[in-house]
């Protein structure tokens, strides 16, 4: 009888946790849909603005669930990769720490603010963001 109550209990519980975890990712997706007009592209891009379009790109390949939404980071030691100088490099990690093997990339051109790569990502497969840079150059 008294594992009945607490699996009753337990019923209740988990689709109340999921239906929060599922308003709080509607909610961080709409604070940064709401934001995103402000980002102006005739006069090159700035970090914060770079910020906006990353997270929007999140949320437009439906991977906002899986990764950190609201923390964009600037990748660091991207100097070795081609042209590096004319892209932001931002990332996500992934929601949970029982992992963080993988990361959403998310490349953005500082003239224009067009995407040049976006998508999961992780360091030991650096030649494929190599390959996507320099992809159109030569």
């Amino acid at each position: 009888m008294r594992s009945s109550g607490l699996m009753k209990k337990f019923c209740v519980f988990m689709p109340l946790f999921f239906i929060g975890c599922a308003s709080a990712f509607v909610a961080e997706s709409k604070a940064v849909l709401e934001r995103y007009p402000t980002v102006v592209f005739d006069d090159g891009i700035s970090l914060e603005e770079s910020r906006l379009i990353a997270q929007r790109e999140l949320i437009r390949q439906d991977e906002a669930a899986l990764y950190d939404l609201p923390h964009p980071q600037i990748a660091a030691d991207m100097a070795g990769l081609p042209r590096s100088q004319d892209y932001w490099f931002l990332f996500f990690n992934e929601r949970g720490a029982w992992t963080n093997q993988y990361v959403f990339m998310v490349v953005i051109n500082k003239k224009n603010g067009r995407i040049k790569f976006a998508r999961n990502y992780t360091e030991d497969k650096r030649w494929i963001l190599e390959a996507e840079l320099l992809r159109g150059q030569i």
